[in-house]
């Protein structure tokens, strides 16, 4: 990786704006390595972004996350961020996760997935479920319909549902992802449906949800916690695709609430 540059985070905090420092962290999975960066100390975190982003696009939550009593783990998924390609199938960076989690010494953790983050993390949460503690789904992909059109027209009008303060992250984040991999993830977005999984998972999962979402609507939220033994929908009012972007104070809000239920039921 070269020499090690500590990120700053920016978000807020009990409504005040504060920085993190957010530390570079890599680990070999196999052939594999894996770019990760860390905040803070206390229950692990594992933050999943989804296509054509990074690890960058959680940093407004950050803040609040790792003030909570969090150790914070923002995944760059294999082809996207810092992390080498190709981009692997839901399947197999579900597994590929797992193992990096192995390597680091974690035996449970809390799960969030954002868009085709989500798919994976559902995935994980169905195949692993005894080491989820908790899992969110932030505007999840996993339901089939949306076509690569629809997808691509979507990636290349961002106005529709990306701030534009955050342009610059969001365009150089696809930029360093390349064609192939985009092409890719598309192709994975077309064929992967996460509804048959959904049965699986133990883990009480909480789904936040951009109300004004046009990539991945709200009644798919909808019928992915219809799918679920455990699930409840957070609507995010005036939200598009990237809620945690956008509304960093509401979904952090949502999401330290709902991993202290379980921290005060295990103490």
């Amino acid at each position: 990786m070269g020499k090690r540059r500590i990120l700053v985070a920016t978000g807020p905090r009990d409504g005040v704006r504060t920085t993190r420092m957010v530390v570079p962290r890599e680990l070999q999975v196999s052939r594999q390595r894996i770019v990760y960066f860390e905040a803070g100390m206390g229950a692990p975190v594992i933050l999943l972004h989804g296509l054509g982003a990074s690890s960058r696009w959680w940093f407004p939550i950050i803040p609040e996350l790792s003030s909570a009593n969090c150790r914070v783990i923002a995944l760059d998924l294999p082809g996207f961020g810092r992390t080498p390609g190709p981009m692997l199938s839901i399947k197999k960076t579900a597994r590929t996760v797992i193992e990096l989690v192995d390597r680091a010494g974690l035996a449970e953790f809390f799960l969030v997935g954002h868009s085709m983050g989500g798919a994976i993390a559902a995935q994980i949460g169905a195949d692993f479920g005894r080491r989820v503690r908790r899992l969110a789904l932030v505007d999840s992909a996993g339901i089939p319909g949306a076509g690569p059109g629809r997808i691509l027209g979507r990636l290349i009008q961002p106005w529709s549902w990306c701030p534009a303060w955050f342009y610059t992250t969001m365009l150089s984040d696809i930029l360093r992802a390349g064609p192939s991999n985009i092409r890719e993830g598309m192709r994975q977005l077309r064929i992967y449906d996460v509804r048959p999984v959904l049965g699986d998972i133990r883990a009480p999962t909480l789904l936040i949800w951009g109300e004004k979402d046009g990539m991945t609507p709200l009644r798919d939220g909808e019928q992915m916690a219809e799918r679920l033994k455990n699930g409840r929908v957070e609507t995010v009012a005036g939200a598009r695709h990237l809620p945690m972007v956008s509304h960093p104070e509401i979904v952090s809000a949502l999401l330290v609430r709902f991993f202290k239920e379980d921290l005060k039921a295990r103490s």
